[in-house]
């Protein structure tokens, strides 16, 4: 869980009693509370489609900067994504700073319909499936402007995944370049884009920052670098809840105290009881390798 004042910045003095847990509108009772250590295993997905030509030199910067800032144990893989065709990985999970730095140097502009929720859907899926294990948190980085012209994967395909997946999602979103006009549909392209990474973001407990220049920029990076390790780790037993659904909705809300300015929990926003498992269809994308 990530605490975030009205600034948005992350807070990092909550306690044990300031917060309460709900799930399917039932209060629970904390048995755990502590600020989550664990390792992090996560990707950096960069869009590099055509419309982010202009913003690839800071995206990769910021990229570097979060690279540059993992700790010992962390493992990053990075993903270079432009059309559904054109989904690949420039370098395997590691821990190798100068490694993974000079994966970022090769990642290049290329034409093509921007997929960004392929791109999304085979890095989530990527990273959950990587050193399963309790001891570890899993965690994705999209650098993207969120326009999806033609990917194989939907909306709800993608965001059913995150659902199921303990990948939280954090994305730093270059939307200035995008037509803020309603379309046909109602909504203009920046606005669709919007509500697409905000709705991935939202579902995973994660982030989503919209940058309008570099201090922005430099700022998103920075919150992003806390989140991945400077998180609230919070464990209940699960009573008083009679629902027979699979999936349990759960809201973290955080008390108000007299001289504290109002907080905000972010958490994802509910779990399986039983977990599904992907169907053949959801498997029919690969994603490609980067050439020797």
């Amino acid at each position: 869980m990530i605490v975030t004042d009205r600034s948005n910045h992350a807070v990092d003095d909550l306690k044990k009693d300031e917060i309460q847990v709900v799930e399917d509108k039932t209060a629970q009772v904390i048995s755990v509370f502590a600020k989550d250590e664990r390792p992090v295993d996560y990707g950096l997905a960069i869009d590099a489609s055509g419309s982010l030509r202009d913003a690839l030199r800071a995206m990769l910067a910021a990229a570097k900067l979060i690279v540059n800032n993992s700790r010992d144990g962390d493992e990053i893989f990075i993903e270079r994504f432009i059309d559904a065709d054109k989904i690949e990985t420039m370098q395997e999970f590691t821990s190798d700073k100068a490694v993974l730095v000079k994966s970022l140097d090769q990642v290049y502009v290329e034409g093509g319909q921007s997929a960004v929720i392929d791109g999304v859907y085979l890095a989530v899926k990527h990273v959950a499936e990587h050193r399963l294990s309790p001891d570890r948190r899993h965690a994705l980085v999209l650098f993207t402007d969120g326009e999806d012209r033609q990917s194989y994967y939907t909306q709800s395909q993608l965001l059913q995944l995150i659902r199921e997946k303990d990948v939280q999602v954090f994305v730093i979103a270059i939307v200035a370049h995008l037509e803020d006009r309603p379309g046909g549909a109602g909504l203009s392209p920046r606005e669709k884009a919007e509500k697409l990474l905000k709705a991935v973001a939202r579902e995973t407990g994660g982030r989503v920052f919209f940058p309008k220049n570099t201090k922005e920029l430099g700022q998103a990076v920075a919150e992003i670098v806390h989140d991945l390790h400077g998180q609230y780790m919070i464990g209940y037993q699960s009573t008083g809840n009679d629902s027979k659904e699979n999936f349990r909705a759960v809201e973290a809300k955080i008390s108000e105290a007299p001289g504290r300015e109002k907080l905000a929990a972010v958490t994802r926003t509910g779990y399986f009881v039983n977990p599904p498992t992907l169907n053949s269809e959801e498997t029919n994308k690969k994603r490609k390798k980067k050439p020797e």
